[in-house]
């Protein structure tokens, strides 16, 4: 076909071919590995030593005999040691009211005791008394009232502060409540001893003068007169195994002697009667206690276990054929139920006019109003005769003892009426407690001594510090439960 413009339309078409490389590839598999678990068990197999193995008998032998006295030597001296007597294991702690805050002692041979122990009218010093176990004839020892002031920076609980000596066994001895540094004490033989430590020189202020018409046996009491208006008066009262209760008073450097009153047998009630040979034989007094609200009125314990109120002001004037400068009188207005043994201790509650406590060797704790004969309340203990107790200067109804068996009880009659809340051993070997005096200026401290020498100071916490409310209205109702 023609085209007038003479442009072919024809188009010419080529094929053309091109080639890569063929691509190289592999292929790969994998396979997870199947795992199980078995246990074995075999028996453990005991292997048995020889237990009879050869050794040398001859080197043991000699082994024993070089270390043997080494080792009973160390043992001995462990047993004697003390560096542990108030440690407590932690598995062995308890809930207790009661701690041992410190241990005071003094180098001491072994056949003194600690008698009698005092704390100052500021509660930071304490008294310490002592005096021999066992007296064959007239008393010939050495003795001390030594004195610890607990709040001094060179304290030392092995190491008294201050030491009176003296040329006697010391039975008693009493701060002055008001002034902290008079101090009296009661030898062995009946004298009496008044110190003012605040004279570092010459402390001695007076003495008793060895007189028929004195206390001519141990003292077992002395306890101070306070009158109304009469502030910082030196005056006591003394009460002594001879059977006299003397009242003395401190008055020109000397100790002068103004009323008297003896207990005589023929004089007690009659079923009170106490067969002796002589027909005015005295009967000593063992134990006192002055009322705290009615000053004429004390209570005392004598030998053979009777309890009598007495008053200052009798005038009741017995046969005596004793010679005295003073007229002795009988001062005895009651009698109340007796204890089966020798009375150790009297005190008139601080909260009651009219309830006493006492205590005795017969392991029991009374509890008397001055309103009828018979006790209102006897606890037992079910060992060791009690030598002392005291009521708790804040809580009316708590007291404690010491007893023979080494122990210190606190009984809560709010608590229990017939057990003590607190029983605890005064020391490891289980020495005799022989004296108790709570720290009315600080009522968290009491202290203990024992017949081994040593003073124990306990802090209290917890529930025995605690007043509770009515109390002291349980106390008026248990005093007014008269048969």
């Amino acid at each position: 076909m023609d085209d007038s413009s003479g442009i072919s339309k024809k188009k010419s078409l080529k094929v053309n071919y091109t080639q890569t490389e063929t691509p190289s590839s592999t292929e790969n598999s994998s396979q997870a590995p199947n795992r199980q678990s078995r246990e074995v068990q075999t028996d453990a197999h005991e292997i048995k030593e020889n237990i009879f193995a050869e050794f040398d008998l001859d080197s043991l032998l000699n082994f024993l005999k070089r270390v043997t006295p080494l080792v009973c030597s160390v043992l001995e001296r462990n047993s004697k040691s003390k560096a542990f007597d108030r440690y407590k294991l932690l598995s062995e702690a308890d809930s207790t009211s009661i701690s041992c805050l410190h241990v005071l002692e003094k180098s001491l041979s072994d056949e003194f005791c600690c008698s009698s122990i005092s704390w100052n009218s500021v509660g930071t010093a304490i008294a310490a008394a002592y005096s021999s176990i066992d007296h064959v004839s007239w008393c010939e020892h050495n003795s001390s009232v030594d004195l610890w002031s607990l709040g001094r920076k060179d304290f030392d609980p092995k190491k008294p502060n201050l030491t009176l000596e003296t040329d006697c066994c010391i039975t008693c001895v009493s701060f002055h409540p008001e002034l902290p540094a008079v101090i009296v004490a009661g030898k062995l033989n009946g004298e009496i001893l008044l110190w003012d430590i605040s004279r570092e020189d010459d402390p001695l202020l007076a003495s008793t003068e060895a007189a028929i018409f004195n206390h001519r046996e141990p003292i077992t009491g002395l306890h101070w007169m306070l009158q109304y208006g009469k502030q910082n008066k030196i005056e006591f009262a003394s009460c002594s195994l001879d059977g006299k209760i003397l009242l003395w008073s401190y008055e020109a450097s000397t100790l002068k002697l103004n009323n008297g009153f003896v207990i005589l047998a023929k004089q007690l009630p009659r079923n009170f009667q106490i067969k002796t040979r002589r027909e005015n034989a005295e009967i000593g007094v063992t134990s006192m206690a002055i009322n705290s609200e009615d000053r004429n009125i004390f209570v005392i314990g004598i030998e053979g276990g009777g309890i009598f109120q007495c008053l200052f002001d009798s005038l009741v004037v017995p046969s005596y054929a004793s010679f005295s400068p003073i007229a002795l009188k009988s001062p005895i207005s009651m009698g109340f139920e007796r204890h089966n043994g020798q009375v150790t201790a009297v005190q008139f509650s601080p909260f009651s006019r009219n309830v006493f406590l006492s205590a005795g060797t017969d392991g029991e704790l009374r509890i008397y109003s001055l309103l009828q004969p018979k006790p209102l309340l006897i606890l037992q203990l079910p060992n060791g005769g009690i030598n002392t107790a005291q009521w708790s200067p804040i809580r009316p109804l708590v007291f404690s003892c010491v007893s023979n068996d080494g122990q210190f009880h606190m009984w809560d009659l709010k608590v229990d009426e017939k057990s003590p809340i607190e029983s605890i051993p005064l020391t490891i070997e289980k020495s005799s407690g022989l004296s108790l005096q709570n720290n009315k200026k600080n009522p968290s401290l009491l202290a203990t001594s024992c017949s081994d020498g040593t003073i124990q100071v306990w802090e209290l916490s917890g529930s025995v510090l605690m007043v509770e409310t009515g109390e002291e209205l349980q106390l008026q109702a248990l005093s007014k439960n008269i048969d």
